[in-house]
């Protein structure tokens, strides 16, 4: 577990799933500390010893937002709320029934991510009277000096929300605009599995340039190292090249599996630098989050 500065009073706490920067969750640190995502059940303990880390006692956690209903995002939002039982968990009102019982949600995780899944954990229930429905208009959290307006974004999935601190020009774009891996310099599109939309993504990219954030930063990972714009052109030319390729790939493979294949090899190539599970577990969710948007699975 490694704790990195943001800027002051915002922590990223590295959740080491499958390798160290690959996931991340956000911890700010005011008079209502607030964490924005949860990482996987599988490294709950991890989480709080990174909140200690930062300063913040798991105990006096006052707020959980939950960019998307995903288990890497979502996995140890019941951990949080054991140890700190007065918190709230924001997250997209549509989804907010997969907390409470997330037995629907292990089930499709663990058919969309296959084997990866094992790694993931499988997250406990949430009770109802901890979990906020956050509508389509959004809603602000105002968590002391600092507020985060929480703006439905979807594409990535239909219930995801972007994070913007008004306060710092910072938004915390979760996988809205891509994800970002450093150690390779190589930037992914947010497709995944079961409803990836190409279309909706370009909107939402457009939408969230118009709040010119001073900076960015992923769960996927870290803080853009680069101008904020570069992240929106970046974002845009990766969606519709990777939208491309994949096609292109798909017809000229014999199967599924040779089309992932050719992907990791062609277009991701993360291994090396990161551990060869990560090659693998991003190739399988782009592949197929692409070519199921396509029709084509």
């Amino acid at each position: 577990m490694t704790v990195f500065s943001v800027t002051e009073g915002v922590y990223g706490i590295d959740v080491e799933l499958f390798d160290s920067d690959v996931a991340s969750v956000y911890c700010f640190d005011d008079d209502e500390p607030t964490l924005v995502d949860a990482g996987v059940a599988a490294t709950a303990d991890e989480l709080l010893d990174g909140l200690e880390a930062c300063g913040v006692s798991p105990a006096d956690l006052s707020n959980v937002v939950l960019s998307h209903v995903h288990v890497d995002h979502t996995g140890a939002a019941s951990a949080l709320v054991d140890a700190a039982p007065d918190c709230d968990v924001y997250i997209h009102e549509s989804t907010a029934t997969h907390l409470e019982n997330p037995a629907g949600l292990i089930e499709s995780s663990r058919q969309a991510m296959g084997s990866h899944f094992d790694s993931m954990g499988e997250q406990g229930p949430v009770p109802a009277e901890n979990v906020v429905g956050v509508p389509d208009e959004g809603t602000t959290v105002n968590i002391g000096a600092n507020s985060l307006e929480l703006i439905h974004a979807p594409g990535h999935s239909p219930d995801h929300l972007a994070v913007w601190n008004p306060e710092r020009d910072l938004l915390f774009a979760a996988e809205c605009l891509g994800i970002y891996f450093g150690r390779a310099d190589q930037w992914l599109p947010p497709a995944t599995l079961p409803n990836f939309d190409v279309d909706v993504i370009a909107e939402t990219i457009d939408r969230l340039e118009t709040l010119e954030p001073d900076r960015i930063i992923f769960p996927h990972f870290g803080v853009w190292p680069n101008d904020p714009e570069e992240a929106f052109e970046t974002a845009r030319t990766e969606l519709h090249r990777y939208d491309e390729r994949i096609l292109e790939l798909h017809e000229a493979a014999d199967s599924l599996e040779e089309t992932k294949r050719a992907v990791a090899e062609e277009l991701l190539a993360l291994s090396p630098p990161y551990d060869p599970v990560v090659e693998s577990f991003f190739a399988k969710l782009l592949t197929e989050g692409y070519l199921r948007h396509h029709g084509r699975i």
